[in-house]
């Protein structure tokens, strides 16, 4: 109930005692605190017919009744509404009564006589009570979305307890059967990859309306979870009690109706990549895995179409799963940084993790190869553009994993692994020496354009260059072998020369046209540079 634009929250007096129960109606000014008087009983049965009718917020209620007493009547209030806020009243000063009374939840627990502010208090507590928790139940339901996004994605990447599964699935309504078989299917749109196409609904509109392809797919016949995985991917948790063999023909048939779909109404592709299938949600994550490694295969076998695990030639993932934790993510970025030592000691640092676990096949090894070349190839590609053939460079991969199929032993695969670091070390490495010369010679463009400008300072060039003063500030001593300071001193003073060569101009004339206001500091940094003052330096030429 409203009044004056302000919610009004409910009361109803429940008590036995036709007294106490119109002093506590009348007495009290309800509506002047912001509450309307909802109704009054005189019992248990009474009163619970009255709730339901009314639906109060606060019920204030005496535990001696008959036909139904206070308890009774609580039990059943809190069992059809949980939210209502129950004062009880008792004329019994006794620790049993009290120790019911909390352990059914009931907001407080009042002694008659019960004065009427100290009730009228307790109901406005009572009130504060129930507005923060429906504010908390606003915003645990604003925020549902983003549980269920973060507890999906987490699912995905590790292996969880069946515990910590029920009781998430429970809390956020997801529903993964405990005794179904699973599998994910992976979907990513092949704009993606190209960085330089710009597919015509924009990335992340493309994402959502792939997701809403994805998600008519699975509604319309089949059990399953879709979400826009963190990763540019839809991923779909695909589930069925059916046998294996006709989940995996029901998963490339969801694949292949998506990505003809996708094609069809977006005019856009998509390529798929399924895992095998597993007999718990527990193994959804090794599922994943499997189909981001099919998923990756598209840059051999060609994008547009739906690519299985079992594609790779690889076995489905051994119940001990390798947790590389990140590690080869950090080989690729020390690769990039052509930083050999720490690229090589982080290889070292992988292969001890792997050799670490007691039941590792060679199919795991030979994934893992897989996974770190692919991110390799991918981090390096601005590279391999600018130093390589990329016909040569896909003939290299293709070949790469052909030769990873002979390899015998983890120390092979191993080796193999080490001589395509070395590789893009030294690609790295070459590009960086490009790079840092560029950056020099832009550097020294500016100084030789600019050397007039007065108080021109490494921040200045560093800014126009894009790099960092103290990164600039090395090149330049590693490049040139001299400072910065060195360098624009030498522009300066051989632009000094040359118009005191071949011209008229004074000597404050002279240090105004080579960046120094002070005709004095000039002639110091003259005689510096040169052994003679400017006007001796003149005499003499």
């Amino acid at each position: 109930m409203q009044k004056g634009g302000v919610v009004m929250s409910k009361v109803v007096i429940i008590d036995d005692d036709m007294i106490i129960r119109r002093g506590l109606t009348r007495t009290i000014p309800w509506e002047q605190n912001g509450f309307t008087l909802a109704g009054s009983a005189g019992d248990g049965e009474e009163g619970l017919k009255l709730i339901d009718e009314v639906h109060p917020d606060v019920v204030v209620t005496d535990i001696r009744m008959p036909f139904m007493d206070g308890f009774q009547l609580t039990e059943a209030v809190k069992q059809q509404y949980p939210e209502i806020k129950i004062i009880m009243l008792t004329s019994f000063d006794e620790f049993e009564l009290a120790h019911r009374a909390l352990k059914l939840k009931v907001f407080d627990y009042l002694l008659k006589p019960v004065d009427g502010k100290q009730l009228l208090d307790t109901v406005k507590r009572a009130q504060l009570e129930l507005q923060y928790e429906l504010e908390m139940k606003q915003k645990v339901i604003e925020g549902m979305p983003l549980l269920r996004q973060r507890f999906l994605e987490k699912i995905i990447k590790k292996s969880l307890p069946e515990s910590e599964i029920r009781s998430h699935c429970e809390y956020l309504n997801l529903k993964l059967p405990p005794t179904a078989n699973y599998s994910v299917i992976l979907i990513t749109a092949d704009d993606y990859s190209y960085p330089e196409y710009q597919n015509r609904f924009g990335k992340e509109m493309l994402k959502y309306c792939i997701l809403n392809v994805a998600e008519e797919t699975m509604r319309a016949n089949y059990g399953g979870l879709v979400f826009d995985s963190e990763d540019n991917e839809i991923v779909i948790i695909y589930y069925d009690n059916e046998s294996q063999e006709q989940m995996e023909e029901r998963a490339i048939h969801i694949a292949e109706t998506i990505r003809v779909n996708v094609l069809t109404y977006l005019k856009t592709t998509v390529t798929v990549g399924i895992g095998f299938i597993y007999a718990h949600p527990q193994h959804i994550c090794r599922s994943y895995r499997e189909a981001k490694a099919a998923l990756e295969f598209r840059h051999i076998i060609g994008t547009n179409r739906v690519l299985t695990f079992g594609d790779t030639g690889l076995a489905p993932t051994n119940p001990e799963e390798i947790i590389l934790g990140g590690l080869e993510k950090e080989l690729v970025l020390k690769v990039k940084l052509g930083l050999d030592k720490e690229a090589q000691d982080m290889l070292e640092q992988i292969k001890k993790r792997v050799i670490e676990y007691k039941f590792v096949s060679l199919a795991q090894v030979r994934l893992i190869a897989i996974q770190i070349s692919l991110l390799l190839f991918k981090e390096m590609e601005e590279f391999i553009e600018k130093q390589e053939n990329l016909t040569e460079n896909r003939d290299t991969l293709n070949a790469y994993y052909h030769e990873l199929e002979r390899f015998p032993t983890i120390q092979d695969i191993f080796d193999s692994i080490r001589q395509l670091t070395v590789r893009f070390l030294n690609l790295a490495n070459r590009q960086r020496e490009i790079q840092t010369k560029s950056i020099v010679m832009k550097a020294m463009e500016f100084m030789e354009q600019h050397f007039a400008t007065e108080g021109l300072s490494l921040q200045d060039v560093a800014r126009v260059v894009h790099v960092s003063p103290t990164y600039l500030s090395i090149l330049f001593k590693k490049e040139r072998n001299i400072t910065f300071s060195d360098y624009l001193l030498k522009v300066r003073m051989t632009a000094a020369i040359e118009l005191l060569r071949m011209s008229d101009l004074k000597s404050y004339e002279i240090a105004d046209k080579v960046g120094y206001s002070n005709p004095q500091y000039f002639s110091q940094c003259f005689r510096k540079y040169t052994g003679y003052s400017p006007s001796d330096y003149r005499s003499n030429a």
